[in-house]
């Protein structure tokens, strides 16, 4: 099978590239055209509205997410239940191409018997079970009951991975978890922005960012805040930076005199990620890769993380790893007094090159598809 046309079925709307899953999609689309892809973009909108810039790539069609409250008592997870759509099935029965799937999330549509018989790629973003369950230890009681359920939903739900040809795993430990009971499981590395970063002389403040709507984001930010503010002081701030921070971190912030940008352009956050001396990388949820800790790694800062942060990915080498709050006030104090040497920052550059070339990693998917024999 050589001919190089491929569907891809989006969880949301992959632009703008603001947030680790969209970054991902968004630029694997784009090295996949450029690869000589034609594509067929398959995309569910729920408040990102239609972007004409995916227009670029390939032929897009969107479809409404429906998210009814009879679907949280389905027995397939809400993530799933909730992008089912028979215009998308219509349209990728009407012809034979591959198909990726983005997320177990798009995966309905792997029990219809037709499209098992076709040649599909589920793109795993995390082991999706895990982070639910990270998620439900950081909520409230209803979100708490909500993720608990979707949890164990999602882990009765897994085995219909099955059907795929092959899973792309995000990272060699998530890949090593799938491979009890799937054949064919892949690494696909995180596509990532063209970064053309250079050393940049830093200035001195801390810097945790992150789409702060999210409830990860959110309790990570109030966590480090938490931890670092008896060391906090006018010569070296820490400065909060995201999306939609919520009313309890805009709170905080305040009363702990700690900076926060809201919504920054994605022009000023990238340069409050380039000129920080320190970045604090928090998570209580070890699932996926962080996209976040990409984009810091190719900055002319130190990156202070915990193990949950690098866990299963190759960064952990250039990082200061933390186990505890002490630890990660203990690092921090010492990371006020040094910067990144040239040298350092070279080194983390080549492996960013080398690791997260996005063409480069997406030529497996059509070495997949140009040794697949129906």
């Amino acid at each position: 099978m050589a001919e190089n046309k491929l569907h891809i079925v989006c969880l949301d709307v992959p632009f703008p590239a603001d947030y680790g899953g969209a970054i991902d999609m968004f630029y694997r689309i784009k090295a996949l055209h450029d690869l000589g892809f034609e594509l067929t973009i398959h995309v569910f909108e729920y408040g990102r509205r239609k972007q004409k810039e995916l227009e670029k790539y390939g032929k897009v069609h969107y479809y409404k997410r429906r998210r009814f409250i009879f679907h949280l008592f389905s027995s397939r997870p809400f993530i799933v239940q909730s992008r089912k759509n028979r215009f998308l099935l219509t349209r990728l029965l009407e012809d034979n191409h591959p198909i990726l799937f983005e997320g177990l999330h798009t995966c309905y549509y792997l029990e219809n018997e037709k499209i098992q018989k076709r040649l599909t790629f589920v793109r795993l973003h995390n082991i999706e079970h895990e982070y639910y369950g990270g998620l439900k230890k950081q909520s409230g009681f209803l979100k708490q009951l909500f993720f608990q359920l979707e949890e164990q939903k999602l882990r009765k739900y897994q085995p219909f991975l099955k059907m795929a040809t092959y899973l792309l795993a995000i990272k060699q430990e998530d890949a090593a978890k799938m491979a009890h009971f799937h054949p064919h499981v892949k690494v696909l590395p995180a596509s990532v922005p063209d970064i053309e970063g250079s050393y940049t002389k830093v200035k001195r403040y801390a810097l945790f960012h992150g789409n702060l709507s999210v409830p990860e984001n959110n309790q990570a930010a109030i966590w480090i805040i938490h931890t670092l503010k008896s060391v906090l002081d006018v010569s070296f701030p820490l400065i909060i930076a995201g999306k939609n921070p919520g009313k309890q971190l805009i709170h905080i912030c305040k009363k702990e005199g700690v900076q926060l940008v809201s919504n920054p352009s994605g022009k000023q956050l990238n340069q409050l990620i380039q000129e920080a001396q320190t970045h604090v990388l928090y998570t209580a949820v070890s699932a996926g890769i962080k996209l976040k800790l990409l984009a810091c790694l190719h900055s002319s800062g130190h990156l202070l993380a915990n193990k949950e942060m690098v866990e299963g990915t190759p960064v952990a080498e250039f990082c200061v790893l933390a186990d505890d709050p002490k630890d990660f006030k203990m690092h921090f104090i010492g990371l006020k007094n040094t910067v990144l040497t040239e040298e350092e920052f070279s080194k983390r550059s080549k492996f960013i090159h080398q690791h997260f070339n996005n063409q480069q990693n997406c030529l497996l998917i059509k070495e997949l598809i140009e040794s697949y024999e129906v």
